[in-house]
């Protein structure tokens, strides 16, 4: 049977892990929340000229299209802008959706409270280990 102290040690043990665990949770939720907080704002700050960019665009856009009408017929003019553009905006589409997919949302707080919890942990283990080697008899 265990004696009342061990059965404190095991229980303020095992609260103390809850505690670290709870504490690491409410880390990585206050770095998630930090993060979407400025990604939200450097995508409203860089969707904000975007009318405006859209615009220009579409506006050189035709004046190709009537500059080549000059050469070729009007209809063969614009479709080559057409494709070009479609071309164009499927290469990128795929190159940074590539990218996107790629990146990972990176806690570094927590991932570097994690990797001295796990060195913690192993000195824990290692120092539970030299006191067994030490209490057992020798024979």
């Amino acid at each position: 049977m265990e004696s009342v102290p061990a059965r404190d040690a095991l229980q303020r043990l095992i609260d103390g892990l809850q505690t670290l665990m709870r504490e690491h949770i409410a880390l990585a939720r206050a770095e998630l929340k930090d993060d979407l907080r400025n990604t939200g704002r450097d995508l409203l700050v860089s969707a904000a000229g975007v009318p405006a960019l859209a615009a220009g665009y579409l506006l050189l856009m035709v004046s190709i299209g009537f500059l080549l009408a000059v050469w070729i017929p009007q209809w063969a003019a614009f479709g080559i802008v057409a494709l070009v553009n479609l071309g164009a905006g499927g290469f990128l589409s795929m190159v940074w959706g590539k990218r996107v997919l790629k990146q990972r949302i990176e806690l570094r707080r927590t991932g570097e409270e994690l990797r001295k919890d796990k060195e913690w942990l192993a000195s824990l283990k290692s120092n539970g280990s030299d006191q067994q080697r030490i209490a057992a008899p020798v024979q």
